[in-house]
């Protein structure tokens, strides 16, 4: 099984139609039985802020939110957050630590953020950039 960790910068680009590219792996990913959709609890709270942002129903967060596996946001992943070296933006130091929290093997970093490649990778993360 793989696990593809979906980051708000992917996410957010299929939420707004910004995408095709993130929207085709979307489905794709989604649709397969080989291989699951993981992101942290905070990937809600950042649709949501997003979806009120720009005046559009909340419910439509369901479209993903729907077809991922969270993992829950504790205080352990908050610490793990706070313990990461390498200089990274908050919310994607929570969604690193979420990740290397989630204890699931064979688990892809699925990002279009530079910082967040380059330190998913320092962690010894694989990435992938569905925009590109």
């Amino acid at each position: 099984m793989t696990y593809r960790y979906l980051d708000s910068s992917v996410a957010v680009r299929i939420m707004l139609g910004h995408s095709a590219s993130a929207a085709q792996w979307f489905d794709s990913a989604t649709g397969r039985d080989d291989e699951r959709v993981v992101s942290s609890r905070i990937l809600r709270t950042e649709i949501t802020r997003v979806l009120r942002r720009e005046s559009l129903p909340v419910a439509d967060r369901d479209q993903i939110l729907d077809y991922v596996d969270t993992i829950p946001l504790d205080h352990a992943v908050l610490q793990e957050a706070e313990a990461i070296i390498p200089h990274i933006r908050t919310l994607d130091a929570i969604h690193l630590a979420s990740a290397l929290r989630s204890g699931l093997d064979d688990l892809v970093i699925t990002t279009h953020d530079v910082a967040m490649k380059s330190v998913a990778v320092a962690l010894g993360f694989r990435i992938a950039d569905p925009v590109e």
